[in-house]
């Protein structure tokens, strides 16, 4: 006898199964619903091509249906469909599951929803929707999931949302709702997911939403929500996730009943203004992961008990106002990842245990007052990449190791008191993008392994005791934005390869022993806007070609030796905000096309050998505010007149030069931030203006010119009289 399942399993019985699966009936209802929804939306890459009424809507895209073929799913997720929602939607009577998210539909969210009965999942997110969210979705009694989120609805939350009695997520996020969270919304004890961040919610977090005891996730970011959090919040014993972050109003201490919620594995309360302690309660929270708290004003200790998080990657308390020193018994939380401490007032030693956090990423305790040396056990930390201790008062060597087992990608150790030679391993696996060593005394040269560093984008290590030349290899950091080494010792001349960091947008050599020429090459700099090579020993002219970089926002070549003329291309940088030519031995005069730059707030020129008259075009700078300063030359001629419009400027420093004429009328119009406007030395004659301004200027300001008058200094002489009886007549006259 042949056995059953040769029966079964024969080709010609599967074949008749599935014909007749295939001409089982399906509803000519839901199909013809369907088309009428295809109709109101726009369908640019043809996903839904295959929706035709020769077909059933069983096979079509984005369709699902049960056993009986009945539509029981929609599905439209990510299709690039553009429209707005079908009212009719619901004649699908077994819809269960509508989703139309990460789409561009329009419009206002339909009532006529609430007539899909049999709906448990609605998804509308990620569309272009608006309106208010109905009130009708609330008589949804099998809903179990809600998506709206990333829309741009207005208006309150339904205070009917406690009708939805089976609901498990609310996801509403990223919308312009306002209001309060309804009271009702405690009658959820389905609700498992709660995420409203980003919308425009206001009022407390009401104690109601302590009843909702299956809570996991409670999301409330970038709110307005305000005042304390409720105690209560310990009767969410499933609680997961609590993210409040962001909400700017929410104050108070942290309630230490937070520690019963012993699920949590995430707590974000940062950017609030929470007050008081760290509750030490925190600690009983063996699953915790991640703690945000920074950005608030909690004051006090670290609190020890932390290190009984023993599941914990990450903790970030920067930016408060905690005191004491950094308990040591962190340095047992055996998967932390992150330790971001800066911005508070810790003081004390660096504690060594913190160099046995085999998994640690990232550790900033910048801006602190920690003191002591840098503990040579960071050298060991395999997984450090972020490594920033600025502005602290560590003492020491850097340790000497550092980089030579880790991928180094951030190291910022400026501002401090360190001392001895950069490690030469810093950048070993060529990882390393910021090296920030400024404001300390580091000495020796910088290192080979520093110098052939191509994936720098940051160098700085002004404000040491760095020797050697301008290193040739540096050139070969193409990727570099920004390169600081001011304030140190360097000698010899600007390589002319320097032309080839085209992506540098910072460069800052001042105060040290440079000497030669600015090479030509710097014009290739096109995207600098931070040029600053001060207080230096170059001499030669300043080169035409720093025309090219037409982004300078700042350019500083004051106190060297620099002769010759002033390029007009200089007039081309109309981005300027600061030019200082001041202490060298410029000649010839000042170029008019100066006064195209529009955007100066600050010229300073002074202490040259500049000659001939003032440009009236200066007049133009409308912008100066800081200072024009153009003392110590040899100027000549008139004060022209048009310098009365500089308006915002708050000094003036024409001074030692050999001016003569008067001072311009248009100067009494000076009022509203000139605070010093020094003349002296000069060959000026007539009266001072004669406002509350000048008057208040000391006479120093003014010696020097020996005819000079009024404001402080000499008397004028009695203005002329009229004594001609045709003169009086004349006069008369016009009374």
């Amino acid at each position: 006898m042949t056995p059953k399942w040769w029966i079964i399993m024969h080709p010609f019985f599967v074949t008749m199964a599935c014909t007749v699966a295939l001409a089982m009936p399906f509803s000519g209802q839901d199909s013809r619903v369907l088309l009428e929804f295809k109709k109101s939306l726009v369908d640019p890459v043809g996903n839904l091509q295959n929706w035709s009424s020769s077909s059933s809507p069983c096979r079509w895209n984005g369709v699902g249906c049960d056993d009986h073929s009945e539509v029981t799913s929609v599905n439209l997720f990510s299709f690039n469909l553009s429209g707005s929602l079908f009212a009719g939607i619901c004649q699908l009577r077994q819809l269960n599951v509508f989703n139309v998210s990460n789409n561009r539909l329009s419009g206002p969210i339909l009532g006529e929803l609430a007539s899909c009965r049999n709906l448990e999942i609605l998804d509308l997110s990620t569309n272009d929707f608006h309106g208010e969210i109905p009130s009708e979705l609330c008589e949804l009694s099998s809903l179990r999931k809600l998506f709206l989120s990333e829309n741009f609805l207005y208006g309150e939350i339904p205070s009917s949302v406690g009708n939805l009695t089976a609901l498990e997520e609310l996801v509403i996020y990223s919308n312009n709702l306002t209001g309060q969270i309804p009271p009702s919304i405690r009658r959820l004890k389905s609700l498992r997911i709660i995420r409203a961040g980003l919308n425009f919610l206001s009022g407390p977090l009401p104690v109601e939403i302590t009843e909702c005891s299956r809570l996991q996730v409670l999301g409330l970011a970038g709110n307005q929500l305000e005042g304390a959090l409720p105690r209560e919040l310990q009767r969410l014993k499933n609680l997961t996730t609590l993210v409040l972050r962001q909400n700017d109003l929410l104050s108070g201490e942290i309630p230490p009943e937070l520690g019963n919620c012993t699920m949590l594995e995430m707590v974000a309360l940062d950017r609030n203004v929470f007050t008081g302690v760290i509750p030490k309660e925190l600690g009983n929270l063996s699953m915790l992961k991640k703690l945000y708290l920074y950005r608030n004003q909690l004051t006090g200790p670290i609190p020890k008990e932390l290190a009984n998080c023993r599941s914990a990657t990450e903790i970030d308390f920067s930016e408060n106002n905690l005191t004491g020193t950094i308990p040591f018994e962190l340095g047992g939380l055996p998967t932390l990842r992150l330790l971001h401490l800066f911005e508070n007032h810790l003081t004390g030693n660096i504690p060594s245990e913190l160099g046995r956090l085999s998994q640690l990423r990232r550790i900033d305790l910048s801006m602190n007052n920690l003191t002591g040396t840098i503990p040579p056990e960071f050298q060991n930390i395999s997984s450090l990449e972020y490594f920033q201790l600025f502005n602290n008062r560590l003492e020491g060597v850097i340790p000497p190791l550092l980089g030579a087992n880790s991928n180094l990608s951030v190291l910022d150790l400026s501002n401090n008191r360190l001392v001895g030679v950069i490690p030469p391993h810093l950048c070993k696996y060529r990882k390393l993008v910021f090296l920030i060593l400024g404001s300390n005394s580091l000495v020796g040269n910088i290192p080979h392994g520093v110098r052939t560093c191509r994936t720098l984008v940051q160098l700085m290590l002004g404000g040491n005791q760095i020797t050697g030349s301008f290193p040739v290899e540096l050139s070969q950091l193409v990727n570099l934005s920004a390169l600081e080494m001011n304030k140190n010792r360097f000698s010899g001349p600007i390589i002319p390869e320097i032309g080839r960091l085209k992506k540098l947008n910072r460069l800052v050599l001042s105060n040290n022993y440079f000497i030669g020429q600015i090479p030509p090459d710097i014009g290739e700099l096109t995207e600098l806007v931070f040029f600053n090579i001060s207080l230096n020993q170059l001499s030669g002219g300043i080169p035409h070609e720093l025309a090219k970089c037409t982004k300078l926002q700042r350019l500083d070549l004051s106190r060297n030796h620099f002769t010759g003329c002033v390029p007009e291309q200089l007039g081309n940088l109309v981005n300027l905000e600061l030019l200082k030519l001041s202490d060298n031995q410029l000649n010839g005069t000042i170029p008019s096309s100066l006064g195209a730059l529009f955007h100066l707030t600050e010229l300073q020129m002074g202490g040259n050998l500049f000659s001939g008259r003032i440009p009236i075009e200066l007049g133009q700078l409308k912008a100066l505010q800081i200072a024009l300063n153009i003392s110590y030359n040899v100027l000549s001629g008139e004060i022209p007149d048009e310098l009365g419009n500089l308006r915002m400027v708050e000094s003036l420093y024409m001074n030692n030069n050999q001016l003569r004429g008067e001072v311009p009328p248009s100067f009494s119009e000076l009022f509203l931030s000139l605070r010093v406007c020094n003349l002296s030395n000069n060959n000026l004659v007539g009266p001072l203006p004669n406002t509350p301004v000048f008057r208040r200027m000391d006479t120093s300001n003014f010696l020097g010119n020996d005819g000079l008058c009024g404001t402080g200094t000499r008397a004028c002489p009695p203005t002329h009289v009229p004594t001609d009886a045709g003169e009086c007549g004349d006069v008369w006259r016009h009374y």
